[in-house]
C-alpha cells in the first residue's frame, strides 16, 4: 500500500514538473536557434519591431481617444453649467437641484479659497490646489478644473467636478478591443514572418545543397540565379565565376597530366621497342646494335628535355621558382644568340638588325632560354631557304626584341592557343615537326615573370612575328 502511495506521489510530482520541463526544453531550443540560426534571429528581430510598432500604435490610439473623451466631457460639463445656471448669482438650492439632476457637482471659492457655494455637501473637504486635479471617491472618479468667474459682483473660482467613470469605461473597452485585435494580428504576423523567413532563406538552402553536390565528377554544377534580383544573386554570380575558374584550372590540370603521360609514353615505347630489337637480333648484328643505341640515346634525351620542362612548370605553379637577376647587355646576348644560330643552322637566312646598345636587369640564362625558344620555333616552321629576322629596338620604357619568320603563319584560332601547354599548331601535327608543345608556354612564363610582355603578329601564308618587350635598365644602374 505504501509503495502504491509512493508511486502515486512520484507520478504526481512528474506531472507537476512536466510544464517546467517543457519550458526548459523550449528555452534550450530557442537558445540554440538564436545562436546558430540566422533565420530565427531575423524572424525574432522582425517580430520585436512589429510588436513595438503595434504596441506604440495601440497606446497612441488609446491615449488620443482618452484625451479627446476627457476633453469633450469637461467642455460639455462647463457649457452645460454655464448655459443652465446664472453663475454670477446662483443660490445654494438651485445649485443643489442642478447637481442632483445632472450629476455635476461644483463649488465656488473666493480669492482666499473660502467656499462661497457648494452644490453638494462635503465638496469643500477636497479643496483645490491646482488648476487641474483628480479626486477619487468610493463611487466616482472626478477630474476637477477651476476657472475664474464673477460671483455676486466679486472675483471667484469655479471648481467643476466632472465624473469620468463612463469615459474611462469607454477607453478601457477600446483598450480591450485593441488588445484582442493586437493578439490576433500578432499571431497571424508571427506565422507570416516565420514563413516569410523560410521563403527568404530558401535560396540559401538551395545554394548550400548545390555546393554539397559539387565534386570532381560534376564541377559543372552552378547556382541557379534565374529570377533573383537581390544581393543573393550577386553572391551566386560570384560563386559561379569562382567555380568557372576552378573548373577551368581543374580541366587544365587533367589535360596537363594526360598530355604529359602521352608525351612520356612515346619515348618509353620507342625505348622498349628497341630494347626488344636488341634482345632478338642486336647481339650479333652491329648495325642493329648501333641503330638501337642511337635511338635509345635520342629518346632518353627527349625524355630528359620533357622532364626538365615539366619540372620548370611545376616550380612555377608552386611559386617556388626564383630568378637569379643581374644587370647585363641585351645587345651582346642577342649577338651571341645570332652567331650560335648561324653556326648550327645553314638552311635559313638569319638576318640581325641589332644596332642599339640596350641593357636589362633580369635572369640572363632564363631570358636567353626564352629567346632561343622563339628562334627555334621560327626555324622549325620556316621552310628551308626562308628568312628569319632578329631585331632589337626600343619602345618607351621597354626594349623590344623581334623574331620574324617567313613561315606559313597561323590562323586567328591558333593564335588564341599558342601559349597553352602541350598545344601545337595544325602544321606541327600534320608534318611532325617534333617538340612537346611546352616551349612557348615556358617562354611566356619567363617573360611575364620579368614584368615583360609578348606581342604576336601572324597571318596565314605571310609568316609570324613575335615581339618581346622587356623593361630597360641603363648600364650605370638607373632604370627607365
Amino acid at each position: 500500500m505504501k509503495n502504491k502511495n509512493v508511486k502515486r506521489k512520484k507520478s504526481f510530482a512528474r506531472l507537476l514538473c512536466w510544464p517546467v520541463d517543457l519550458v526548459k526544453a523550449l528555452a534550450k531550443i530557442i537558445s540554440e536557434k538564436l545562436e546558430f540560426s540566422i533565420r530565427f534571429r531575423l524572424s525574432l528581430s522582425y517580430l520585436r519591431l512589429f510588436f513595438k510598432a503595434m504596441l506604440g500604435a495601440g497606446l497612441g490610439v488609446i491615449l488620443v481617444f482618452g484625451f479627446l473623451k476627457v476633453y469633450n466631457a469637461v467642455t460639455d460639463d462647463y457649457e452645460l453649467l454655464r448655459t443652465t445656471l446664472p453663475l454670477a448669482q446662483v443660490d445654494r438650492i438651485t445649485a443643489e437641484k442642478f447637481s442632483a439632476e445632472y450629476g455635476l457637482p461644483f463649488i465656488i471659492y473666493d480669492q482666499n479659497q473660502k467656499p462661497l457655494l457648494e452644490s453638494r455637501p462635503g465638496l469643500a473637504n477636497y479643496g483645490y490646489k491646482r488648476v487641474i486635479d483628480v479626486v477619487r471617491t468610493e463611487d466616482n472618479f472626478y477630474l476637477t478644473i477651476n476657472r475664474s468667474i464673477v460671483y455676486s459682483g466679486l472675483p471667484a473660482r469655479l471648481v467643476i467636478y466632472s465624473d469620468l467613470k463612463e469615459e474611462f469605461a469607454e477607453v478601457l473597452f477600446l483598450a480591450k478591443i485593441i488588445l484582442i485585435v493586437f493578439a490576433i494580428i500578432s499571431l497571424y504576423s508571427s506565422i507570416a514572418i516565420a514563413f516569410l523567413g523560410r521563403g527568404f532563406f530558401q535560396p540559401l538552402k538551395e545554394m548550400t545543397q548545390t555546393v554539397k553536390d559539387i565534386s570532381e565528377r560534376n564541377l559543372n554544377l552552378r547556382l541557379n540565379v534565374s529570377g533573383s534580383k537581390n544581393e543573393l544573386k550577386e553572391l551566386a554570380l560570384t560563386f559561379n565565376e569562382m567555380m568557372n575558374r576552378i573548373e577551368d584550372y581543374y580541366n587544365r590540370q587533367k589535360q596537363f597530366v594526360s598530355d604529359a603521360s602521352h608525351e612520356l609514353r612515346t619515348p618509353i615505347a620507342v625505348i622498349q621497342g628497341y630494347g626488344e630489337l636488341l634482345d632478338r637480333w642486336g647481339k650479333n648484328d652491329p648495325a642493329v646494335l648501333q641503330e638501337s643505341i642511337d635511338a635509345i640515346k635520342n629518346e632518353a634525351k627527349n625524355m630528359q628535355e620533357l622532364i626538365d620542362k615539366l619540372l620548370f612548370l611545376a616550380r612555377h605553379d608552386k611559386d617556388s621558382f626564383i630568378y637569379q637577376k643581374e644587370e647585363f647587355s641585351l645587345t651582346e646576348m642577342l649577338q651571341d644568340i645570332v652567331r650560335e644560330t648561324q653556326l648550327i643552322d645553314n638552311t635559313h637566312q638569319i638576318v640581325a638588325n641589332i644596332h642599339k646598345e640596350e641593357a636589362i636587369f633580369a635572369d640572363k640564362n632564363m631570358i636567353k632560354q626564352a629567346i632561343r625558344i622563339f628562334i627555334d620555333n621560327a626555324l622549325k616552321y620556316t621552310p628551308p631557304g626562308g628568312e628569319i629576322i632578329i631585331s632589337l629596338d626600343s619602345e618607351d620604357e621597354y626594349c623590344t626584341v623581334s623574331i620574324k619568320d617567313t613561315g606559313p603563319g597561323m590562323s586567328k584560332e591558333e593564335l588564341e592557343h599558342i601559349f597553352d601547354r602541350f598545344y601545337r599548331a595544325q602544321l606541327a601535327r600534320t608534318q611532325v615537326k617534333g617538340g612537346h608543345g611546352l616551349g612557348l608556354a615556358i617562354a611566356k612564363i619567363i617573360i611575364t615573370g620579368h614584368g615583360g610582355k609578348i606581342k604576336v603578329r601572324s597571318k596565314v601564308g605571310m609568316g609570324s612575328e613575335f615581339i618581346i618587350l622587356l623593361k630597360k635598365h641603363h648600364l650605370d644602374g638607373s632604370k627607365k
